[in-house]
């Protein structure tokens, strides 16, 4: 039996799907505000960050003007903000730094702050306007992994669309079955890199970012996240004799997907293709969704998570502890 705790909590992220999708009488009022909104501004670090970047995505596909951003970039680059903005603030510990005091610059300037932690009482909790706490409950391992399904669902139940329609029974099936798969082949390579290139197009670009941050942290591989085809404008020069690995969990096949890793092939870049089974885009090694999984981006995210943590202990590293890294990080610059 594993002693690493992110084992166990990338499943209980799944048996709390239910909870982390919250009622809908917990986000009348937050639903009214981002409705009401001319634009919607997602800002965190990290894997909050990323999140932010899912939340963009599927803003876009409601039919709202949306922008994730690092919450340093936030700070510091000074984005348009009125009254009629609302910013989407996400902070496991709610006492980030940067995220703290961009969200509060921007309510001063007039926007409406929704802050998402995972702890009551929490400094973005008191600046934000509606504090939503999820019930992801304590997380032991630094590596986040049910913190971060609870962001997502929270997120994805605030925006409406196609993703909320989906139950969380039906989720959690399918996620179970999915973090079961035997990720040998990918793992073999991925436990022998030293850099690696994590892709996706649209909302599957935010799953490539949290890919790398996972990657990163539990596995100490030195990533790059990007849009699928943005690797052959400069990185695939010098990605030969290294994996990268594209996610592709899109219910439609993609012709510019498949180009890509033809490319990428050529190049002498092992690929590792997440993808349904219908969906044959040529790559050396592949990771497949159930042919009836929901289009929805826990699934792939489930499968990432493993896929991290497997790949960390085949290393010999503790995904529990990464070097170097804590819970949450605070800079006394900007107290």
């Amino acid at each position: 039996m594993t002693t690493h705790a992110v084992y166990d909590e990338i499943r209980t992220g799944i048996d709390r799907l239910n909870d982390f999708e919250m009622s809908t009488r917990d986000l009348s009022e937050p639903r009214k505000r981002i409705a009401n909104a001319n634009r919607v501004h997602f800002i965190g670090c990290g894997s909050s960050y990323w999140t932010g970047v899912i939340g963009q995505y599927a803003a876009f596909q409601s039919g709202i003007d949306a922008t994730a951003y690092a919450a340093s970039e936030y700070l510091f680059a000074g984005p348009p903000i009125t009254e009629q903005t609302v910013v989407v603030a996400y902070s496991q510990s709610g006492e980030t730094s940067e995220t703290v005091t961009a969200a509060r610059r921007a309510k001063e300037r007039g926007a409406a702050v929704i802050g998402i932690t995972n702890s009551n009482g929490s400094s973005l909790g008191t600046v934000a306007d509606v504090a939503l706490v999820t019930p992801a409950g304590t997380e032991k391992a630094v590596l986040a992994t049910k913190t971060v399904d609870a962001a997502l669902m929270l997120t994805l139940s605030l925006l409406g669309g196609k993703y909320s329609e989906r139950t969380p029974s039906e989720l959690q099936r399918t996620c179970r079955n999915v973090i079961n798969q035997d990720f040998k082949a990918a793992v073999a390579v991925l436990s022998e890199a030293t850099t690696l290139y994590t892709l996706g197009r649209g909302i599957e670009y935010g799953l490539a970012g949290e890919a790398a941050t996972k990657f990163g942290e539990g596995a100490l591989l030195h990533t790059t996240p990007l849009p699928t085809p943005e690797i052959s404008h400069g990185p695939i020069a010098n990605a030969a004799g290294e994996p990268a690995l594209v996610i592709a969990a899109h219910e439609s096949k993609s012709a510019l997907t498949s180009e890509v890793v033809s490319k990428l092939r050529d190049a002498d870049v092992t690929t590792i293709v997440l993808r349904r089974p219908t969906n044959n885009y040529g790559g050396d090694i592949s990771i497949e969704l159930p042919s009836q999984s929901p289009d929805h981006p826990i699934v792939p995210l489930k499968i990432l998570q493993s896929l991290t943590y497997k790949t960390a202990v085949k290393k010999g590293y503790n995904p529990d502890d990464p070097p170097e890294l804590s819970k949450h990080i605070e800079w006394s610059a900007l107290r």
